[in-house]
């Protein structure tokens, strides 16, 4: 079995239906033998560029072990959905490390004053 990494984009108005989506690709993986060793839902997030006019989607990451077979089915059943914007597949690495959930950049508003402040005090 070969570790895998399937992440996917929920069109915003199907962000009801997220959980279905996750649970019917699990079942499609392990259906063909493969084990889901992590999901990790990302919510709602700003795309990087508009895909069919939406500006946002809903993130899902989906870790597991399978077969290529397998990830074959799982990209079709993706491809034949209409809720999903966009997906990807890629094939990890023996020892790869989990990602963390990408941070928004967000910049608290004490910070940005001492910051600020510091740029505008010379120094002695």
């Amino acid at each position: 079995m070969t570790p895998y990494e399937t992440i996917f984009i929920v069109h915003p108005d199907q962000g009801g239906k997220v959980k279905e989506y996750t649970d019917r690709f699990k079942k499609i993986i392990e259906g063909l033998e493969g084990t889901v060793s992590r999901v990790d839902e990302w919510g709602l997030m700003d795309l990087a560029y508009r895909i069919e006019k939406q500006a946002k989607g809903y993130y899902v990451l989906v870790q597991y072990q399978s077969s290529a077979r397998a990830v074959e089915e799982l990209e079709r059943n993706l491809k034949l959905s209409d809720g999903i914007l966009r997906y990807l597949t890629v094939r990890l690495d023996e020892d790869a490390k989990a990602p963390a959930r990408p941070r928004q950049a967000q910049v608290s508003e004490e910070g940005r004053k001492s910051s600020e402040g510091d740029l505008a005090k010379p120094e002695p």
